[in-house]
Order: C-alpha cells, then structure tokens, then sequence
C-alpha cells in the first residue's frame, strides 16, 4: 500500500481547514443532501465529504457506511488533495498498486471504485473532497463526471458561506462590545455573504440544467431540498440587516392574517417536515395590528427553531395559539422538542447563543432578532421550558389603531 504524499503547503493548508471551523460542528442536513445526490447521480453505494487533518480524514457528511473518521494514511482522499482541482478516479482499487493492500479494500467497506473531487477554499488549498464510492468496479459517464465537479464546487460555495457567518459573528461581537451597530457596515457584511449564495444558486441551476433530465424524481427532489436551503440563508441576511435597521425604522402598522403568513414558513421548511414527522397546529387565528414584515420575521424564527431543536426519539407537534385580551394580543408558539436547560434560559436571547453546540446552521442571530423587533414593537418575550419535554415562546404586542 502507497501512503498519500503530504502536499507542499501543508502547513498553509491546515490553517485554512482550521479558518473555516469545519471540524468543529459536523453535523449539516445541506452537505447530507449533496452527498444522497451525489449517490443517487453517480450510482454509488456510498458517497462522503472528507476533510484531510494532519492525522486523520474526518466525514463532514456520509452516505452508505457508519465510520465517522479513518486514518489519513489510508485514506484514498489524502491522495486527491495532491491534484488539486482535478478529479482523482480509481475504476477497480483491487488492480491499482496504490490502494490494493489498503486495509479499506481488503477490509470493509471493500473499495473498488472511488471518484473524489477536491474541495478547494478560496484562496487555493485543498481541505477535503467530495467522493462517491462502491465495491465493485465502475466506470462513471461523462455527464456523471461533470456532475460530480459541479457538486463539489456546491459544495466549496457552502464552506465559503459558512466561513462568511463566522467572520460577521465576529464583526457584530465587535459590534455589540463597542454599542456601534450601522447600517452601512451591516449591509456591507450581507453583501458579502450573499456572494456565495448567489454562486450555489446558479451552480444548481448548471446542475439541473446539464442532468435534469437524466435523473430521477428523487434525485431532482435533493436539488430542490438544496435550493430551499439557499433561500433560508437569504432569509437570514435579510433578518441582519433587520436587526441593524430597527432602530432607525419608522414601523407600517396593518392589519396582519396570521394564517397565509405560516403556511409561507410551512412551505419554506417542506423538505424537512416531509422527511420527518412534524405537525403544524393553529386554528381560527384572529388578525392582527401589527408590522407584518416583523411580525413574519420573528414568527419564522420561532418556528424553524421549533423544527430544528426536535427531538429525534418522538414526532415533532407545535402548537400555535394567539390569545386576545382587552389591551393586547399574546401570541404562544410550543413544541414538544428537546427543550432547553433552566441554565440557559437566561442566555438564549443574546446575539450569536445557540442551544445546539453540535448545529453549524446560521450565526445565532435568530432570538436576538426576535426580542428586538418585540422590544421595538412595544411588547416583550419571554419563554417556558423544560428540559426533554419541549417549550413555549410567548409574546405580547399592543392593540394599536389603524
């Protein structure tokens, strides 16, 4: 067995994989969504995103096979990552001197095909790969092969965006310390981060463009499920800009349908309540006086908080009621998810907390928004929880004349 040569830049190398702080929350239904279409495009029993460290491979997403992590010493990506941008395919690893005494070959998973596309950062080193995999030999198409490129560079946009929300929650901790939120400054960062999702927009569109018609309902289906996943992100450039904006914003006060407004979050998060079981409750919801771009803004935030801190174990319901008092409507969202510890309680409506250490979805701005477009509207938030058993975030605003 070849071991993979260590690339030149090394040193360089791992600082860039350190930067985007890839290693540290693995977890990210987006890249798992990459990695089934890549599978179902290429015809692959098992598809990963690797990320090269100076010891070990680790799978940022896998389809197929239960490991996590393998050592970088037999790791077919290790050798990719010397090619950069050049797609690194093995048609039969049991015939090719460099991988067949691999203990991946010989051993489970059995290897004999490999295709992997290196992942490049912006500034040119490679952290990993995409690959598709199977235990017999293969060949794969010339469409297959573009495909495959294209994912990958899907899939370098994401990083890119992902190191872009670390670099705004670092400029707005800066921000909040110095009590000097702009207007200018926000958008600037929002532009910023809206670069890499306008790329991964239009390299789906090149993906559907060049094997929409080769592939499957299912497979065109992940397509979808990755094009929701840009709107959400656009979704919370738009929440910062919010944020930076309340301050100085004179608010539209109208009458406000409840109703149309979550059945548009209902349509936003399909993929996730389809593939799961979540059950969204209201009933008879009265209108509302109220700044319907805010009011939707925190109402999304609730909502897709509800989704994304489920419980794996039980069916996902949220329940959503809007009490009319004499002077005010209170609005409650509940769940029964995983809840929230008594000793973050105190903490959740702080920019940039997240409950979920594990998630690397969005920068934590969500709750922070939410206090202060209620704060701002004239009402306060607060919420109940126990830990295990779910939580209720309720709300107040104030009945106002038209």
């Amino acid at each position: 067995m070849k071991k993979p040569p260590i690339p030149d830049n090394e040193v360089e190398r791992l600082k860039a994989l350190q930067s985007h702080q890839l290693l540290e929350n693995l977890s990210d239904e987006d890249y798992d969504l990459i990695t089934k279409l890549a599978s179902d495009i290429c015809g692959t029993s098992i598809s990963l995103i690797t990320l090269i460290d100076s010891k070990k491979q680790v799978f940022k997403s896998s389809q197929g096979i239960d490991l996590k992590e393998t050592s970088r010493d037999t790791a077919f990506c290790a050798h990719a990552i010397n090619t950069p941008e050049k797609l690194l395919i093995v048609n039969d690893a049991t015939l090719d001197d460099r991988f067949k005494e691999n203990p991946l070959v010989t051993k489970d998973p059995k290897i004999a095909f490999y295709a992997g596309m290196p992942l490049m950062s912006k500034d040119g080193y490679a952290l990993g790969t995409l690959c598709v995999i199977d235990n017999k030999p293969k060949v794969l198409s010339t469409s297959q092969i573009q495909a495959l490129k294209s994912l990958a560079k899907l899939v370098e946009r994401l990083f890119e965006s992902r190191k872009k929300s670390l670099e705004l929650e670092k400029v707005y901790s800066q921000l909040e310390a110095q009590k000097n939120q702009t207007e200018e400054i926000a958008y600037a960062i929002a532009h910023d981060l809206k670069n890499p999702l306008d790329s991964i927009q239009g390299f789906l569109e090149l993906l559907q463009r060049e094997t929409g018609t080769s592939l499957g309902e299912e497979a065109l289906q992940y397509i979808n499920y990755a094009t929701q996943s840009t709107h959400k992100m656009t979704a919370l450039i738009y929440e910062i800009l919010a944020f930076a904006k309340l301050t100085s914003q004179k608010n539209v006060i109208e009458n406000v349908d409840v109703e149309p407004i979550i059945e548009s979050i209902i349509d936003l998060n399909l993929p996730i309540i389809k593939s799961n079981t979540i059950a969204i409750n209201y009933s008879e919801l009265p209108k509302i006086q109220t700044s319907k771009t805010l009011f939707s803004i925190v109402l999304r935030n609730l909502i897709g908080n509800a989704i994304k801190y489920r419980s794996k174990e039980k069916s996902l319901v949220i329940e959503i009621k809007i009490d009319d008092e004499t002077d005010q409507w209170v609005v409650h969202i509940s769940d029964n998810g995983l809840g929230i510890k008594d000793s973050n309680l105190v903490k959740i409506f702080r920019p940039f907390y997240k409950e979920d250490s594990q998630s690397d979805a969005g920068v934590g701005m969500g709750l922070a928004v939410c206090k202060k477009i209620i704060l701002n509207l004239g009402g306060d938030i607060w919420v109940t929880s126990e830990s295990g058993s779910g939580s209720t975030f309720s709300f107040n605003l104030p009945k106002q004349d038209l």
